[in-house]
C-alpha cells in the first residue's frame, strides 16, 4: 500500500510532467524538489540513495534540456546566437498576448526575418534556420515530458 505522502508525491510528479508543456514552469526542478521532499519525509529511507540520486539527476537534466534546446537547435540550423536570442525575446513578448503559439511564432518569425536579411535574401536558408529553432522549442517540451514521466514511473515503482 502506498502511503499518503507517496501518493501525493506521485500525483505531483504527474502534474510536473504535464506542466512540461507550459512555458516558464520549471518542471524538472519541481520534480527534483518533490522527490527530495518525499525522501526527507521518510528520513531518506525511501527511495534508496542510488534511485534518489538518479531521479534528481534526470529531473535536473530535463530542465537543462528545456533551457538549451532552442539555442542548440537554432545553432544547428545555422542561425547565429544573436538571432536565436532575439527570436526568443520576441517569442516571450508574444507569449503574453498569444500564449504558447506566440512563443513559437515569435521565435520562428524573428529567426526567419533576421536570417533572410543576413543571408542576402536566401529564403531557403532562412526557412531552414527558423524551422530548426521552432522544432527545438517544441521538441524540448516533449523530451522534458518523457524524461519527467520516466521519473514519475520509476519513483512510483520505487516507493510501491
Amino acid at each position: 500500500m502506498v502511503s499518503p505522502a507517496a501518493g501525493l508525491a506521485i500525483a505531483l510528479l504527474v502534474v510536473w510532467t504535464a506542466s512540461a508543456f507550459a512555458p516558464f514552469v520549471p518542471s524538472g526542478v519541481l520534480a527534483a524538489l518533490t522527490v527530495l521532499a518525499y525522501a526527507y519525509t521518510t528520513g531518506f529511507a525511501e527511495p534508496g540513495l542510488a534511485v534518489l540520486v538518479a531521479l534528481v539527476a534526470v529531473s535536473l537534466l530535463a530542465s537543462a534540456v528545456d533551457l538549451v534546446s532552442g539555442m542548440v537547435s537554432g545553432r544547428l540550423g545555422g542561425a547565429s546566437t544573436r538571432t536565436v536570442v532575439a527570436g526568443t525575446l520576441v517569442g516571450i513578448a508574444l507569449l503574453i498576448p498569444l500564449g504558447p503559439i506566440g512563443l513559437v511564432v515569435g521565435l520562428a518569425g524573428t529567426v526567419f526575418v533576421v536570417a533572410l536579411y543576413g543571408n542576402g535574401d536566401d529564403p531557403e536558408a532562412a526557412a531552414r534556420q527558423a524551422a530548426y529553432a521552432a522544432v527545438g522549442v517544441l521538441g524540448s517540451a516533449f523530451v522534458q515530458a518523457v524524461m519527467l514521466a520516466s521519473v514519475a514511473v520509476v519513483f512510483a515503482l520505487a516507493v510501491w
